[in-house]
Parts: structure tokens; C-alpha cells; sequence
């Protein structure tokens, strides 16, 4: 009994770890903690990290001018996790957590290493949406603008009849008359 239990435990574990990591939808962000992550670590100028491909949902491929030649490294971003590991330096492995703003959608990532003087924190953004830009363009506006928008909709809105009485007018080009006592 306690073997089959065994090769049950065994079997449902296989099958959940061959279970793939869903995909990340912010490839751009995800490429720019690689390369600002590889930077860190590396203690180079990101813009020396070179994408080269993604190979499989959430890991990338990158390279850079290292040790005297051209190396390459694997990236890998889960959840709340980067992995770090180099294909021909397989000895540089890290991994690293990072925080993900689900409202900013940006990653933050508090990473220094002993070789690099650059403790800030790295702050990756994924590229915002035509939705995102149009709510930003709206809260930039200066809010008496925002406030005639709002009140000419609602007049557009109210029939003719109900509209309010402007400048001193009563609706058909006359002056209004004094209220009768």
C-alpha cells in the first residue's frame, strides 16, 4: 500500500511540474528586466544586452560581450521570480523576486550585486494601451476644462424645453421680464 501511495505521490508531481507556466502578457516588460537584470548582474550598461529570441513562453534569450567574448544567457520570468542562468558561464545562475504592480503594470525589482556600485531599484513598465494613454490625456487636462465638458454633455442631453435659461435670456432671443409681484 504505502508503495503505491509512493508512485501516486510521485506521478501527480511529475504531472504538475511538466505543467507549463502560463505566459506572461507583458513580453516588453518582460524583456526589459532581462536585459536590466543581466546589466545588474553583469555589471554592464543594459543597452549592451542584446534580445536575441524568446524560446518558450516567458524565457528569452539574450547575449552580451562578457569574459572576452560573446556569451549568452537564458532569462526566465515566472510570477514573482527571474532566472538568471548563463549557457556558456553555466556557474552564473541567480534567482531573483520581484514585486509586480498589477495597476501601474510595472515590475520593480530590488537587486544590487558586489561587484556593481548601482543599487536603485529596477523599474520595468509594460507599454500602455490606447486605453491607458486616453485616461492619462483625460486626467492631465485642467479640471475647469473637464468641468465644462462634463456640464456641455449634459446639456446636450436635456430636451430643449428644459434647457436653463442663459444670460438673461428666455430661450426665444428676448430679454426675460421681470418677475411679476
Amino acid at each position: 500500500m504505502r508503495r503505491i501511495l509512493t508512485a501516486l505521490a510521485l506521478a501527480l508531481a511529475i504531472a504538475l511540474a511538466a505543467i507549463p507556466a502560463p505566459a506572461s502578457d507583458y513580453a516588453d516588460m518582460d524583456i526589459c528586466l532581462g536585459k536590466q537584470v543581466l546589466g545588474r548582474i553583469l555589471c554592464k550598461d543594459p543597452q549592451e544586452i542584446n534580445y536575441v529570441t524568446k524560446v518558450r513562453d516567458n524565457i528569452y534569450l539574450f547575449s552580451v560581450f562578457y569574459a572576452k567574448q560573446e556569451a549568452r544567457f537564458v532569462v526566465g520570468i515566472s510570477g514573482d521570480k527571474i532566472r538568471v542562468q548563463g549557457r556558456e558561464f553555466l556557474k552564473l545562475t541567480r534567482t531573483i523576486p520581484y514585486a509586480f504592480d498589477k495597476t501601474s503594470k510595472c515590475a520593480v525589482v530590488e537587486y544590487s550585486s558586489s561587484e556593481c556600485t548601482r543599487t536603485d531599484p529596477i523599474v520595468c513598465c509594460t507599454e500602455k494601451t490606447e486605453e491607458d494613454v486616453k485616461e492619462q490625456n483625460f486626467w492631465d487636462r485642467p479640471i475647469p476644462d473637464l468641468l465644462e465638458e462634463d456640464l456641455q454633455k449634459a446639456l446636450e442631453v436635456l430636451p430643449p424645453e428644459d434647457q436653463p435659461v442663459q444670460n438673461g435670456e428666455n430661450g426665444q432671443g428676448t430679454p426675460a421680464a421681470p418677475p411679476a409681484q
